[in-house]
């Protein structure tokens, strides 16, 4: 099994469009300046729904976010928000 982790931190998101099932987050940003699309399959149209306002949200207030990929699949978070949570518990 390949345990290849790639991760991008300090990214923002410029733009979120969706159609059908597919969520299109455009992103730009970090240390080595990367600009790219990352396409997001949802079958389910409530999961798609909150998945694009999350993403919109993360846009309008340039949250930084970070990029993280491994085996096959990709997911971006706000890193910030993950550390703050946890330690606040």
């Amino acid at each position: 099994m390949n345990q290849d982790i790639e991760v991008i931190q300090n990214l923002l998101v410029f733009g979120v469009d969706s159609e059908g099932e597919e969520l299109r987050v455009d992103i730009y940003g970090g240390e080595d300046c990367v600009c790219g699309t990352l396409i997001y399959r949802f079958s389910d149209a409530t999961e798609l729904a909150e998945r694009a306002e999350l993403l919109r949200r993360w846009c309008d207030q340039a949250t930084p976010v970070t990029y993280v990929r491994r085996d096959g699949s990709a997911a971006l978070m706000d890193e910030l928000s993950l550390l703050t949570d946890a330690l606040e518990a």
